[in-house]
């Protein structure tokens, strides 16, 4: 690999954005293992070191699959709730009288 010794400036394929507020970004690669993005026609940057934003990138993987999971256990539960209802329902409905 090439070591990073000057910035390196990318624009994106698609545009970001509503209206006349949408643009491209500009990722800029710069030495201290920092990166920059902006949008294309303004000066307002954000800068992130590469660690801060690869720890971002696995809590997010990491709430993805927390919340796949919490759907799958709502889905059961939601389940589990509506037949002890129909249960309940049957059981007043048939029950003697």
């Amino acid at each position: 690999m090439t070591p990073l010794t000057k910035t390196v400036r990318r624009v994106s394929q698609e545009t970001y954005g509503y209206g006349h507020n949408a643009r491209k970004l500009v990722v800029a690669l710069e030495r201290g293992d920092l990166v920059t993005i902006r949008e294309q026609g303004r000066r307002t940057k954000h800068t992130a070191r590469l660690i801060d934003v690869r720890w971002w990138m696995l809590r997010c993987a990491a709430d993805k699959a927390l919340m796949e999971k919490l759907r799958e256990r709502k889905a059961s539960k939601a389940a589990r709730l509506s037949a002890r209802r129909q249960r309940a329902a049957e059981r007043r409905l048939f029950s003697k009288e």
